[in-house]
């Protein structure tokens, strides 16, 4: 008897290591699939009027293959928001993203979990602030020359918009609701034309249509843009609509912006982020949500060296019905090293009836 318990405690310690080595091995080829990525960001912003605030963000995350067709992604971030005007801090861990993505069908990937929402009227990089994210899935595809993106989102991250708290509505926008987007976009030529509808539970359906185009003359480079989105919000009698047109030049050292939009007399809220891409913003002034607004930008930026670039913004926007608002600030990037960058900017707002602002802002991004 004691023999048998003896051989059978052998065979059992032998079975286990068996095991370990099994499960390492296979952790071992997992982990020499995948890639970490992440990045961390430190700012500071200062106002003459409204006092300084420190921020900072950091994310990490990996991402890589468990078969041939599934792959994997997970991230997390650390967000803290510290002003010293008096206002309540902020603080958050966040799962930004955590979702499988199958390519075992040619031209087509199919992602499922919590993943990141890449539309124009989202935010899915931002090292400074929360970008938008949502559960669900998402499937895209090519035929010819057309991508073709659908998604359904059983609730999302969205209240998390800087400016969700103006979104008009019957209900406020809490993150809840569920959220789809259809999308397509293909290129004509120099031109890549995208077009998208969304609609998101008892809140608002929207469409925009864009296009850009990189147009290559001699040494340099033009990029022209427009885009026009509509949206009608529930509970909102008039349906509202913001456009802007402009274009971009490169040439050598020399880089310029020129850029107009306005939003139509019944306003002009279509999304409810002021970073996302169809907006038209400076740096304070943002088009997103105004009535009935006229909003022109203009830049010029050099190189001075190949890692120092000096750019000038001005901004301004008139409202029919509001005070007109308008803007200077001046930004110097430095770009240290391979994914390490700072910039320091320096700025003043304008807006009528109310005492001018003198803004500043540090900033320094290590991107892995």
């Amino acid at each position: 008897m004691k023999k048998f318990v003896k051989m059978s405690l052998v065979a059992a310690a032998t079975l286990a290591g068996f095991s370990s080595n099994v499960s390492a091995n296979t952790l071992t080829e997992v982990a020499s699939n995948f890639d970490v990525f992440g990045y961390a960001q430190v700012r500071y912003d200062d106002s003459d009027t409204k006092g300084s605030s420190y921020t900072h963000k950091e994310v990490l995350g990996a991402s890589g293959k468990l078969t041939d067709d599934i792959s994997y992604m997970f991230a997390g971030a650390n967000l803290e928001i510290d002003p010293t005007n008096g206002s309540a801090d902020y603080s958050s861990l966040l799962m930004v993203y955590n979702y499988f993505t199958y390519t075992g069908i040619k031209n087509t990937s199919i992602a499922a979990g919590k993943q990141g929402v890449d539309t124009p009227y989202t935010v899915v990089y931002d090292p400074a602030t929360a970008t938008s994210e949502a559960n669900g899935v998402s499937v895209t595809t090519k035929l010819g020359n057309v991508n073709l993106t659908a998604a359904y989102f059983a609730n999302t991250n969205f209240e998390l918009g800087d400016a969700v708290g103006l979104f008009p509505g019957t209900t406020a926008i809490d993150g809840g609701e569920s959220y789809v987007n259809i999308g397509a976009s293909t290129n004509i030529g120099a031109l890549s034309v995208d077009a998208w509808y969304t609609t998101m539970e008892d809140r608002y359906d929207s469409y925009t249509i864009g296009l850009k185009g990189n147009i290559k003359v001699g040494n340099g480079m033009i990029t022209p843009f427009a885009r026009y989105t509509a949206a009608d919000i529930d509970g909102i009698d008039d349906d509202q609509s913001l456009w802007k047109a402009g274009v971009k030049a490169k040439y050598g050292i020399v880089g310029a912006e020129v850029a107009y939009g306005e939003t139509n007399e019944e306003g002009g809220w279509v999304t409810y982020d002021d970073d996302a891409s169809l907006n038209l913003q400076g740096w304070k002034v943002s088009l997103l949500g105004k009535k009935d607004a006229k909003l022109t930008k203009v830049g010029l930026n050099v190189d001075i060296i190949p890692e120092v670039n000096l750019s000038a913004t001005y901004a301004d926007m008139e409202i029919e019905s509001a005070a007109d608002e308008k803007e200077m600030y001046a930004t110097v990037k430095y770009q240290i090293t391979k994914g390490l960058s700072a910039y320091v900017r320096m700025g003043q707002l304008e807006v009528d009836g109310l005492e001018d602002e003198t803004l500043g802002r540090a900033n320094i991004l290590w991107l892995f």
